[in-house]
């Protein structure tokens, strides 16, 4: 009882890095309640030397891989967060292990890792104890609520199961081979089993998995971080219009996790890059965008920019897409389908945007929420390209024809139904992200467009008047026998 009381107490102490623990409950809205030792947060001369030592373990205790945060307490109020955030099929990590409706998922996980370890031709005692020597670091990149109820050697197996799980399923994606788990799950629940492994409270560290691959011996001599890279790359995702054989920047930084790895992918490097400029032509201009700390009611691991309405700002004061099209704006897809591709160009009266061509589907806004929640996170890269991004289409889509014009332009490649449905998504996930000036370069290029009145008269009146070819003809017609006339009245026998 007494050992349960004591466990209990460091839980609802402040975690490791500024994370208290309201940022650390198990689901959804997490409890009130938060005890923090006064030592830690208001030092005397009496309790300085405690105070001091406190603060060196503080920083020792840092982990040798990055951290993987829990949701931001200001996001776990969000609407339908279990939906969003939470599995629903699997469960990889300490956050979600044990949740009675994921017990079909583990079920799956030993017959999966025996066959990993079969086909990458490894002894499961050398990997258990090669992830046991480590297990510190481990501990150190999850909430210490979450890990304390496992001792080494329980965590220990949980990195070695879930991990190979992990990179089992990456395998069969490659080679189409579900046979273990199409014999216990259904085709829809191996849809949202995809969509699990981009969670952010579901995740591993990227360390771990390098620890279980990095001595893989395939027999079809396969590289499984090419493997994890074709899976966020897929052939069957690649919208048409985009790049064949999409080109990703090489970084020498570490992913922390898969999430990551997707979100890098996303933008184009196959590793995370941190504040890297994207200021040219063809990417938009980066801002030195910085995370400033939110007083959150005592939550230290939320932080993210103040967030600001469509109707904020008097720089813009176009409101959508239509309206867009109306200053003689028009929609190109860019040349690849990262999300860094945004650029405009004016060009006399008509005006063109480029934006990434992107799917829409059913694990879209998931994935999309769960890489912003990260981007808030204090251990995520600071530059909110994601964030930023999604943004940008947040103002640009207000209504079902706006989608229909990103849709007309090969922009947009809706799987859902019907164009409402993206427009609502749009507006959903806007309604969670913060405002940032990544692409205010974008933006003040095409308000300058936006504000030359006679771009639009010009526009209106080419619509109006040439908007088929037969206007075009009878046009081009009526000048030929206007100059006729004036050069037969030129010539006349009179003159």
């Amino acid at each position: 009882m007494e050992e349960k009381q004591e466990r209990r107490s460091v839980g609802d102490v402040e975690l490791e890095g500024g994370q208290s623990s309201r940022n650390s409950g198990e689901t959804g809205p997490e409890p009130k309640e938060h005890r923090i030792d006064v030592v830690e947060t208001n030092p005397t001369v009496k309790n300085w030397d405690r105070f001091v030592q406190k603060a060196k373990e503080r920083i020792q205790s840092q982990s040798q891989w990055p951290r993987i945060p829990k949701v931001p307490q200001m996001l776990r109020g969000t609407r339908d967060f279990k939906k969003l955030y939470e599995p629903r099929v699997i469960s990889l990590g300490p956050y979600h292990h044990g949740k009675r409706h994921l017990r079909l998922g583990e079920m799956i996980k030993p017959v999966c890792t025996q066959k990993f370890l079969d086909d990458s031709n490894q002894d499961i005692k050398a990997l258990y104890t090669k992830i046991e020597s480590n297990i510190e670091a481990v501990r150190k990149c999850y909430n210490k609520r979450s890990t304390n109820k496992y001792d080494n050697e329980a965590l220990a197996w949980m990195m070695l199961l879930d991990g190979c799980f992990l990179l089992q399923f990456i395998r069969s994606q490659q080679d189409n081979s579900k046979v273990v788990l199409s014999n216990v799950l259904r085709d829809h629940q191996i849809y949202f089993l995809e969509l699990d492994l981009f969670l952010l409270e579901n995740q591993l560290p990227f360390g771990v998995l390098k620890l279980i691959f990095e001595e893989a011996k395939f027999k079809d001599s396969s590289i499984m971080q090419e493997m994890i890279k074709n899976f966020l790359t897929p052939e069957n995702r690649r919208p048409d219009g985009s790049t064949s054989k999409p080109e990703l920047e090489e970084k020498d930084e570490e992913p922390s996790h898969l999430l990551d790895l997707l979100r890098s992918a996303l933008l184009g490097r196959y590793k995370r890059s941190s504040k890297k400029k994207v200021g040219s032509q063809t990417e938009p201009k980066q801002q030195d965008v910085k995370k400033t700390r939110l007083p959150q009611g005592g939550d230290g691991g939320s932080c993210c920019l103040w967030k600001k309405s469509k109707q904020k700002g008097n720089w813009q004061s176009f409101r959508n897409i239509k309206e867009l099209k109306a200053a003689g704006i028009h929609l190109q897809p860019s040349r690849t389908r990262f999300l860094t591709d945004i650029s405009f160009n004016s060009y006399f009266f008509y005006g063109y945007l480029n934006l990434p061509p992107l799917i829409i589907d059913d694990l879209t806004k998931a994935k999309f929420l769960n890489i912003v929640a990260y981007e808030m996170c204090p251990d995520a890269p600071d530059d909110y390209v994601v964030t930023s991004y999604i943004y940008f289409l947040y103002e640009l889509i207000d209504h079902a024809d706006d989608v229909k014009e990103l849709r007309s332009k090969h922009i947009l490649y809706n799987c859902l139904g019907s164009d409402e449905d993206v427009a609502q998504i749009f507006n959903e996930i806007g309604n969670d992200v913060v405002f940032t000036e990544l692409y205010e370069d974008v933006k003040d290029r095409i308000q300058k467009h936006y504000d030359k009145r006679v771009n639009a008269w010009i526009t209106q009146a080419l619509h109006d008047h040439f908007s088929t070819p037969w206007t075009f003809m009878a046009f081009i017609g009526a000048v030929s026998i206007l100059v006729l006339t004036g050069i037969q009245t030129y010539f006349a026998p009179g003159k």
